[in-house]
């Protein structure tokens, strides 16, 4: 009887969990942006945006041009495909703003434009930067 409470319970903890696809989140992606559990929090408009990199702090800016709408994300090396590395996140939300220190992010893949995709499987966060 305990082994079928049991049982039952981690089925119902299992279908609680919602796991966040990456391809569909992140991979499918061209635009800068940043995405958390599935929810896009900033996507890059080159009319309105502006971005900013500095390879002395492995840091990436991405704001509007009021700078009411924008994210950093400092790593502590440059991304590079394959690689894995940890990284503090700020970002901006309608009512506030969040902060996510010691991340670790997957580079999933670069392109020859300088475009880097990151996910964090722990926080389910993916961004797009790119690298000037």
């Amino acid at each position: 009887m305990r082994k079928i409470l049991l049982f039952a319970i981690l089925l119902v903890c299992m279908t609680g969990c919602r796991r966040y696809d990456i391809d569909e989140i992140l991979l499918q992606r061209e635009d800068i942006s940043l995405t958390v559990k599935g929810e896009d929090m900033l996507v890059y408009d080159p009319a309105t945006f502006q971005t900013g990199y500095n390879p002395g702090r492995n840091e990436f800016r991405v704001f509007d041009d009021n700078m009411g709408n924008w994210f950093t994300l400092r790593c502590d090396s440059r991304p590079a495909e394959g690689q894995t590395v940890k990284g503090d996140l700020k970002w901006t939300t309608p009512n506030t703003t969040r902060t996510r220190n010691g991340l670790t992010f997957s580079v999933e893949k670069t392109d020859s434009k300088g475009h880097i995709w990151l996910w964090c499987d722990t926080e389910a966060i993916g961004i797009v930067v790119r690298e000037l």
